[in-house]
């Protein structure tokens, strides 16, 4: 699979959003990582549908949703016609069958469903879904919050999924989120991760398109060993 980066906008200048949004495609970003938060399923707020519609005016960069939301659901709608080219939702937002819908609805609308796991979460909690998404992102820090730490303790789970996406769905991707830099990127991508949030390592580089692309060379010489 290609190494794919999606720099976070939580990272950017947002009083230069738009500056900030051509920087990541002249970095040559592969998409990018709009987080929704509600302050209900985790405790921050971020931005709405919106600012993505605005974004999506002035990119042709994949817009990548994350919805950190109790109800993703009732979103569906907006988020498409906001121009998002994947949704992802928690896998633990409300009971396993309202999930499997919800990536269902995702597909039919004509975008690529992904489900996420929170640390606490393990790999096997993802496996009902496997049949109904294109990306299963493991957080590798706790939603909600940019700049924490990087969560090394996550890296048996990542190597879980790949071993058993492998088998099942083995276009499926694996997308890590937290504290991605050019000291953790390596490791993840060894584990089988192939899709990369990076937030202060990209945005707040002195030269983004170097930070994006030396990590980029650390996680194909990693993942394709």
């Amino acid at each position: 699979m290609k190494i794919k980066t999606s720099p976070s906008l939580l990272a950017a200048d947002f009083l230069h959003l738009a500056d900030e949004v051509k920087k990541a495609e002249n970095a040559g970003a592969d998409m990018l990582h709009c987080d929704v938060m509600d302050g209900v399923y985790v405790p921050n707020i971020s931005f709405g549908f919106d600012i993505i519609s605005k974004i999506n005016r002035i990119t042709d960069l994949p817009l990548d949703v994350h919805m950190m939301t109790c109800c993703p659901e009732k979103y569906l709608d907006v988020l498409k016609s906001s121009g998002a080219d994947i949704i992802t939702v928690h896998s633990d937002y409300t009971d396993k069958d309202t999930v499997i819908d919800t990536l269902k609805r995702i597909r039919e609308i004509g975008i690529k469903p992904a489900v996420s796991l929170k640390p606490g979460r393990p790999a096997e909690d993802a496996f009902d879904f496997v049949p109904y998404v294109d990306m299963i992102l493991v957080m590798t820090v706790e939603p909600g919050f940019g700049g924490q730490k990087f969560m090394a303790d996550m890296l048996p789970k990542i190597k879980t999924l790949r071993e058993y996406l492998d088998i099942h769905n083995p276009e499926c991707e694996i997308q890590v989120d937290g504290g991605i830099s050019k000291d953790t990127i390596g490791v993840c991508a060894e584990a089988g991760a192939n899709v990369f949030v990076v937030g202060t390592a990209s945005f707040r580089a002195d030269d983004m398109g170097k930070a994006l692309s030396d990590m980029v060379e650390i996680a194909k010489a990693e993942y394709y060993k």
